[in-house]
C-alpha cells in the first residue's frame, strides 16, 4: 500500500539495518530503515527502470553459481541395468478372482484371502448386493 513503511533485515538471527538506505527512529526508540511508497511506484516499467538504474554496477556478480563444471554424460552401472525386477511377494501369487473352486464348495463364494495391508483401497457403493473393491 501507499505510505511510509519501516523495515529491517534478519541475518543470522540478528536484526540489522541497511546503512545505504534512509533510517528513522520509531516511537519506541528503535531504528529502522524506511521506504516511501507513492502511487507512481506502482507503474511497473517505471519501477523496473528505477531499480535497474540503482543496481547498474553489477560487473562483480557472476551469472552462474561457483563450482566445478563438466560435460560427462550420466551413466548407470552395467550391473544395475542387468538386474531382474524384484520377486513378487508370495501373498500376491494367490489371486482369488477366477480361481477354480473345489466340487464340494459353493462356487459363488471365494476362499478367505490371506491378510494383506493395503495402502489404498477403492470401494464402490453396493449395487444388487455386490460391493466392488479395488486396491
Amino acid at each position: 500500500p501507499e505510505g511510509e513503511h519501516q523495515y529491517k533485515f534478519c541475518v543470522d538471527g540478528q536484526w540489522i539495518l541497511d546503512p545505504k538506505e534512509p533510517v528513522v527512529t520509531n516511537k519506541s526508540g528503535v531504528m529502522n530503515n524506511v521506504v516511501k511508497v507513492r502511487k507512481t511506484d506502482f507503474e511497473v516499467f517505471d519501477a523496473l527502470k528505477t531499480d535497474s538504474e540503482k543496481c547498474a554496477d553489477m560487473s562483480d556478480l557472476s551469472s552462474s553459481p561457483p563450482g566445478p563444471y563438466h560435460q560427462d554424460p550420466y551413466s548407470t552401472k552395467s550391473e544395475d541395468r542387468l538386474r531382474s525386477p524384484p520377486i513378487l511377494p508370495p501373498h500376491l501369487l494367490q489371486v482369488l478372482l477366477n480361481k477354480d473352486t473345489g466340487i464340494s464348495c459353493d462356487p459363488t463364494l471365494l476362499p478367505e484371502p490371506n491378510h494383506v495391508m493395503l495402502n489404498h483401497l477403492y470401494a464402490l457403493s453396493i449395487k444388487d448386493g455386490v460391493m466392488v473393491l479395488s486396491a
